[in-house]
């Protein structure tokens, strides 16, 4: 009897160990190398297609380009490196010096491009599934930025984007609904198999439902079968529905099976810290403003988010506060990272995480309709509690004639 207890220690034992190294060998980031152009030098990067990148943070004093990539674990001579390795890679050319690499995290491979210039655009794109490729240039001219200004002119002008602040109570108040992920994209799947695209679908739909029976307000969805957008489409339709309100929803997922909780995030420029980061960084894919520079694309966020970065944080704290008390889970709390489904919208928005599909406790609670209504009752009177404090409309009950 001793030995079979024994032999099951050993076997549970090796299984906890054995997990983590397969995991991190689905995202192992192995050749780096770079070519060099008189007009450019391009850097590419072989990695898994599940391995994504935040959006990248340009330092200054001396010029660096900042990026990390997660899931990623770097593969070196000696197999896959441990948190702190670091390496670099001597370029030498007319826009970059080196990059320099630092495994993290367990799960963040952090790439750091040394410049040669103090002016100058990037642009990074994944052309094939198993490579992010990262260009640096020199310089370009001004003339992006007019285009900027005057797109924010017609924003500000445009009758199909209303006032935060309709002119009077019982004006229709439109709320776009955005479930997270879609089509050939999953999103997080959890251990028994349950995809995040298939929950945050039927929790909006439900919530729509909700919606629908009170007054003054109009619901929309983004998309209402299982089908794949880009994160730029998704704030475009709410803008071209003139919405008041965009509500992206998710379910969260965490390389420790014992996070838990829901959370709810306003857009930001950098990550507040590591774990909001690591939600970002799953939740993006690469996506810029077609046809604007890098330079004019980040005067564009800035305009447009600052304006609304206030109804932002105070529509995050009303939905958490409903969201955490309905479901009963951990609550995380509001927090700041930057998210390519945010950006772009031309209203107060919110990314909501309802709850950790890679805890098989909490995936186990997400399969159930009653909890799915529990998550959209608690959103629900977080967006009830937002309306009524800045007096938009009252939500009574419509009277029986």
């Amino acid at each position: 009897m001793d030995k079979a207890i024994r032999v099951l220690l050993f076997l549970f034992c090796f299984l906890l160990c054995a997990y983590p190294a397969k995991a991190l060998q689905d995202y192992e980031v192995g050749n780096i190398r770079y070519k060099s152009f008189s007009t450019h030098t391009q850097i590419i990067i072989e990695k898994t297609a599940q391995t994504d990148c935040l959006p990248a943070r340009e330092l200054t004093s001396p010029s660096r380009l900042l990026i990390n990539l997660f899931p990623a674990v770097l593969l070196t001579l000696q197999g896959r490196a441990e948190v702190g390795h670091q390496q670099e890679i001597a370029v030498g050319d007319n826009f970059i010096q080196a990059v320099r690499l630092k495994q993290e995290h367990e799960s963040i491979l952090q790439v750091v491009i040394d410049l040669a210039l103090t002016e100058y655009t990037y642009n990074i794109s994944s052309q094939e599934p198993d490579s992010l490729v990262i260009d640096i240039r020199g310089p370009r001219d001004d003339s992006d930025k007019d285009l900027v200004v005057d797109l924010l002119r017609k924003i500000e002008s445009s009758p199909s984007i209303p006032s935060v602040s309709p002119e009077k109570k019982g004006k229709v108040f439109k709320i776009v609904l955005d479930p997270g992920h879609g089509g050939d994209d999953p999103g997080a799947v959890g251990p028994s198999g349950l995809k995040e695209k298939d929950v945050v679908l039927a929790v909006a739909k439900e919530l729509a439902s909700l919606l629908k029976k009170e007054p003054g307000i109009e619901v929309h969805l983004t998309r209402e079968k299982d089908r794949f957008l880009y994160l730029y489409r998704r704030t475009e339709i709410a803008n071209q529905l003139g919405g008041n309100i965009f509500m992206s929803i998710h379910a969260n997922a965490a390389p420790s099976r014992k996070a838990t909780g829901v959370e709810t995030f306003i857009n930001s420029r950098y990550a507040e810290d590591k774990e909001a980061a690591l939600v970002a960084a799953r939740e993006n894919r690469p996506a810029e403003f077609k046809g604007i520079s890098r330079e004019a694309e980040a005067l564009l966020w800035d305009m447009i988010q600052d304006k609304y970065k206030s109804e932002s944080n105070d529509l995050a704290r009303s939905i958490q506060k409903g969201l955490s008390e309905a479901t009963g889970l951990e609550d995380r709390g509001v927090k700041k990272a930057p998210f390519s489904v945010l950006r772009g919208a031309a209203m107060p928005a919110v990314l909501v995480e309802i709850g950790f599909i890679s805890n098989p406790w909490e995936e186990s609670k997400l399969k159930k309709d009653d909890f799915r209504k529990k998550i959209a009752q608690g959103i629900l009177d977080g967006l009830k509690d937002y309306l009524e404090k800045i007096e938009l409309i009252t939500l009574e009950p419509i009277a029986e004639n």
